[in-house]
């Protein structure tokens, strides 16, 4: 990794990265905090939390979808299995549809049946059960739900050290990276915005395509330029400047 000086015009975009990242991180806390109250709530009624409890906190997921604006496309609270009271699987997720309506999302969870729908095994899920950190998944097609190009971030919620489930929001790439090229075309050069898995998620430039892998990016210095790790760890997103000038 390589060290810029505050002032130089990379640190500054990767400020504002940092400060977008920083703000969508803060609409999912909203929704574990929520959360977070109400299943300790329900606990001290000497009671398990049911389904009934989770459809309580649809005013808090309305209120922190619509406050994304055009971004949002979905979001709510996914139960970790055997949880709930009355349910085995579950989740309180709606999207946003025409209108600026939301709509519940009502996966297939019989295991019976082709379609079940495991989230269990999802990375946006998986990865926050795992490691009690947060996750940013994609550029991926939300083929369960919206059929959008996506984003997702999400954060653990805990009760009482226990794993309980995720928060998240899904957000559309296309207009979150209309957000990220902005800061992007600030720099005089050729520059990407790349995930920890090395898919590409914004740029400045048309030599780069939104969700293709260019892992070779990843190294300390990617093609002879400047590679600065964002400071949101959550998103593990990397600032990549290339040695051309953009055109």
């Amino acid at each position: 990794m390589s060290v810029v000086s505050d002032n130089d015009p990379l640190a500054v975009c990767a400020r504002q990265l940092n400060s977008t990242v920083g703000t969508i991180f803060s609409q999912v806390r909203q929704l574990v905090d929520v959360t977070v109250e109400l299943w300790a709530r329900v606990l001290a009624e000497g009671r398990q939390p049911a389904s009934k409890d989770l459809a309580l906190l649809r005013p808090a997921i309305d209120a922190q979808l619509l406050a994304t604006g055009a971004f949002g496309c979905g979001g709510g609270v996914i139960v970790e299995p055997g949880c709930l009271a009355d349910r085995e699987m579950h989740l309180e997720w709606w999207y946003l549809a025409d209108g600026g309506k939301t709509l519940p999302l009502r996966p297939n969870f019989d295991r019976r049946r082709e379609n079940f729908y495991d989230y269990t095994n999802m990375p946006w899920y998986a990865r926050p059960r795992d490691s009690h950190n947060s996750s940013v998944e994609g550029p991926y097609v939300d083929l369960y739900g919206t059929n959008m190009y996506v984003l997702t971030f999400t954060m653990p919620i805990i009760v009482d050290d226990r794993f309980i489930g995720v928060a998240g929001l899904d957000l559309s790439l296309h207009n979150v990276e209309k957000m990220l090229i902005r800061s992007l075309m600030c720099l005089a050069n050729e520059a990407v915005l790349i995930s920890t898995e090395g898919r590409i998620i914004a740029s400045n430039t048309a030599n780069w395509m939104v969700g293709d892998l260019a892992p070779k990016l990843l190294d300390p210095r990617p093609m002879q330029g400047v590679r600065l790790v964002l400071e949101e760890p959550e998103a593990g997103w990397s600032l990549i400047q290339l040695p051309g000038l953009r055109h």
